[in-house]
């Protein structure tokens, strides 16, 4: 219950946030803006301000805003001539990029605010406090890897955190490759060519768990933005690794699985759980900024195309590629809830 009750919070809270990005702006371009819904289904409660009628619906499994105009029909023009589709292109462009923008300050906002109040304690080290090397083979290096030292180079690459490590060693190419120090020393350890000893390995090293720190409001904002920047970083690498191969798609989770790690971090502590929610946050950002129709994504780039031919887009276009982008996300979807349904069953 615990864990069901976690992800439909974190869950609404996340869509209610991008939502709210796209009812803010499409006010401030003067759009009407005819429904504002937490949920779906009937509605629990409801309230008119002007044009707009705020709901909160009876199923908590998402929300939406509903801008009049976005055909661009003859008939809506007559409706609503102030309608989305009427509107000039760049207030288009701030009104779709606005749910995507919204979902990056929420990430913002909540690093900033658990820096600042002690409750996290922000990336972790590449410093290993254990290696457990039970399972590892005995001439791979690893056993004998120096604890307590921080690493801050992988062959040729610069590591600043443990996640930027577990990255580097996800996408390196089978063999020995060499770990530096921040004492300047060396160490050769061996990267296998199977993507599940890979987990494993890295399931063997225990980073040294860092000590919280509490920073003032703007070295927390700093600290925020870092942090945004850093895990964009981090998401943007690891969809790199998944279009080469060397991330296989059976290690994408799905909303199963999120809820457990939503669990785990909360049960750790407020902190951690907040630097998750973040996480997700600025993953659904990133997520909806692809370039693929019926995503906001997908919308920017119409109306950048609309923009270069200097006339609206053809009807049929829009429809199939909604057709075609519904078709990719509902596959995606389902892939990633099948992977969690036999992660479940331990297969």
């Amino acid at each position: 219950m615990t864990t069901a009750f976690l992800m439909m919070l974190v869950a609404n809270l996340l869509i209610f946030v991008h939502e709210l990005g796209h009812l803010l702006a499409a006010k401030w371009a003067g759009m009407p803006v005819t429904s504002f819904s937490v949920g779906f289904g009937p509605a629990l409660l409801s309230l008119r301000r002007g044009e707009t009628e705020y709901r909160l619906a009876l199923i908590p499994l998402g929300g939406f805003v509903r801008i009049e105009g976005m055909r661009g029909t003859d008939e809506e023009r007559a409706r609503w001539p102030d309608g989305f589709a009427f509107q000039p292109l760049s207030r288009r462009l701030v009104v779709i990029v606005a749910g995507v923008a919204a979902n990056a300050l929420l990430a913002l906002v909540l690093y900033a605010a658990v820096s600042v109040t002690g409750r996290w304690s922000g990336p972790v080290e590449a410093r290993l406090a254990i290696v457990d090397a039970s399972e590892l083979p005995p001439a791979d290096g690893w056993s004998t890897v120096p604890t307590e030292l921080r690493i801050v180079r992988l062959d040729g690459r610069e590591i600043e955190d443990w996640s930027e490590l577990a990255m580097a060693l996800v996408g390196a190419e089978e063999g020995f490759h060499r770990l530096l120090f921040e004492d300047g020393t060396t160490h050769q350890v061996w990267v296998p060519a199977d993507e599940t000893a890979r987990i494993r390995l890295l399931e063997s090293l225990v980073p040294v768990p860092p000590s919280p720190t509490e920073l003032g409001v703007r070295d927390g904002t700093v600290a925020g933005v870092r942090e945004v920047r850093r895990n964009a970083e981090l998401i943007a690498e690891s969809g790199r690794l998944l279009a080469t191969g060397a991330i296989g798609l059976r290690q994408l989770n799905g909303p199963i699985e999120i809820a457990r790690v939503s669990e785990r971090t909360f049960r750790v502590g407020l902190g951690q759980f907040l630097a998750f929610v973040a996480f997700l946050s600025l993953n659904l950002a990133i997520f909806n900024f692809l370039p693929i129709p019926v995503l906001d994504g997908g919308h920017f780039a119409m109306l950048l195309m609309e923009g270069v031919a200097g006339r609206p887009l053809p009807p049929r276009l829009r429809r199939y590629g909604d057709v075609a982008g519904a078709t990719v996300v509902c596959f995606f979807m389902t892939f990633v809830l099948l992977n969690d349904l036999l992660r479940l069953f331990g297969l």
